[in-house]
This record gives structure tokens, C-alpha cells and sequence, in this order.
């Protein structure tokens, strides 16, 4: 997770701007609603980045409450400072900063791809949840996104398809795995979670062609794709992708994208 884009501060600025209004908060909302968490409850958010899911849990949890955020990105946290509701820690799973059976319930919102080893990361998200308590999951399935693939024709004019898919899953090497229902169900039956449901939801995200293509250079894909280039093979890249899509799109683009969802229970009793 080192070579993660949103330790950048500039990245983080733009994801907070664009990608966390409106493509990550309405995945957040129906994550947040499933996990269930109780009124007065103790609430971990791990990888919280901006804080979308943290935020919403601490409205759930009301004022007698506790939620704690963690991520690895001081920049990504410090963008959610103005409108924080939370407590936050600099720190990543595995490596969870706290005793066990601490939480009522622990979530993870597009998190676990990132981790080098995401079995252990699961199995520390469970360790600091209370027996009973829930863990839930979400993660982007493996549903056709045209504007998307758009965007990946573009960059394969200046990186081979194979050379930049190989760069990306250094940084997310569990993104295509656990873009699959049954296989992110696997994930969680291994962690000794009970009672596993995997939910799927579809999500229409509407923005304008400058909001779409910003969003996209502070994506992991974005920044991996500006590593591999040098200044002015990006600045003609970013050139071209936006003339192509204003050919194609117009000023605004409209996609899918469908979403996993997976809650268990941590067995046992206290």
C-alpha cells in the first residue's frame, strides 16, 4: 500500500472534491445501513481515507457513540478535517492499532484490494470486533463500464495494456479477485465470519467530461499511468482523452458501476 496514490496531498484533495461526493458516498449510505450498527456503539472504519463511511456511521452511532478512523494517508485524513464527526489514527490493517474484541462492528469500504495480503487484513478487522458484532465489505464488481474503457484505450496509446495492468496490481493486486460475489464471500468465510450474506447493488454516476477525467488522474489508475510517463507524454495524454471523450460524450458521461457488499458475524461469545 505504499505506492498508494491518496498519500498524495494533491490526489487526496481531488478525491475528497469529486470521487467521495459522488461516487463514493451512495455505495457508503447502503454499507453503513447494512452493517447495522447500534446507537451508542463503538464503530471501526478502516481505511477511511476521506471519511465518507465514518461519517455516515457517526450519525448512526449518535452522540453517545464512538467511530474511529484509520488510514495510512495523513493527507486523507487531514481533507476531512472540517467536517469530521469521528476520531482518527493514522494506521493501516494489517497492524491494527487496538486490543481485541474492542468494536461493535468494523467496516471496510473499497479497502481490501489494496492489502498485500488481504486475508490477514480481514483477519485483524475481525480480531478487534466484538464476538456478535459485525464486519462488513464492499468492493467494485466486475461489471462492463464503457466510459471507463474508454479512458484505459486512450492510455494504451502511450503504455501497453499488459505493462500498465502489471503496474496497477502492484498497487491493487486484489482488485479483479474480489470483484467477484462468490470469491469475496470465500474471503469472509475464511475469516470465520458467520451468517455471511453478499449483497449486489448497481449505481449510476453522472458527471461532466472536466469532473469525470479529474476524477479519473486521481484514481489508482490515473496516478499509475502518470508514473509511467514522462511530463510531456502525459500532458499529450490528457490532451487526447479529453478530445476524445468530448468527440464521444459531449460535456457529460453517465456509467454504471455495481458494487458487493458483504456482512458477517463475528462467532463466539464475551
Amino acid at each position: 500500500m505504499d505506492a498508494s496514490p491518496y498519500l498524495d496531498p494533491t490526489v487526496a484533495a481531488v478525491y475528497d472534491r469529486i470521487a467521495a461526493p459522488i461516487q463514493f458516498t451512495p455505495p457508503a449510505r447502503d454499507l453503513v445501513a447494512l452493517i447495522k450498527a447500534p446507537i451508542g456503539g463503538v464503530v471501526l472504519d478502516v481505511g477511511t481515507g476521506t471519511g465518507v463511511v465514518a461519517f455516515h456511521l457517526a450519525q448512526v452511532t449518535g452522540p453517545t457513540g464512538l467511530v474511529v478512523g484509520i488510514d495510512p494517508s495523513p493527507a486523507m485524513l487531514r481533507a476531512s478535517r472540517a467536517r469530521r464527526s469521528y476520531r482518527v489514527v493514522v494506521a493501516r490493517t494489517p497492524g491494527v492499532p487496538f486490543r481485541d474484541d474492542v468494536f461493535d462492528a468494523v467496516t471496510a469500504s473499497f479497502v481490501l484490494s489494496h492489502a498485500g495480503d488481504y486475508q490477514s487484513a480481514l483477519a485483524d478487522m475481525v480480531r478487534v470486533c466484538k464476538a456478535g458484532g459485525r464486519v462488513g465489505i464492499s468492493a467494485w464488481g466486475s461489471g462492463a463500464n464503457p466510459v471507463g474503457q474508454t479512458w484505459k484505450d486512450v492510455a494504451a496509446m502511450y503504455v501497453s495494456r499488459d505493462r500498465f495492468q502489471q503496474a496497477f496490481r502492484a498497487v491493487i493486486p486484489w482488485d479483479e479477485q474480489l470483484s467477484y460475489a462468490d470469491d469475496l464471500d470465500r474471503a469472509l468465510q475464511h475469516a470465520h465470519l458467520t451468517a455471511v450474506q453478499i449483497t449486489r447493488r448497481e449505481y449510476l454516476f453522472n458527471l461532466t467530461v472536466t469532473d469525470y477525467l479529474a476524477m479519473k488522474e486521481s484514481t489508482v489508475e490515473g496516478t499509475v499511468l502518470r508514473r509511467m510517463l514522462d511530463a510531456s507524454d502525459w500532458d499529450r495524454f490528457t490532451r487526447e482523452a479529453a478530445n476524445v471523450f468530448r468527440e464521444r460524450y459531449a460535456d457529460a458521461v453517465s456509467f454504471v458501476r455495481d458494487v458487493h457488499f458483504g456482512i458477517g458475524i463475528k462467532g463466539g461469545s464475551n
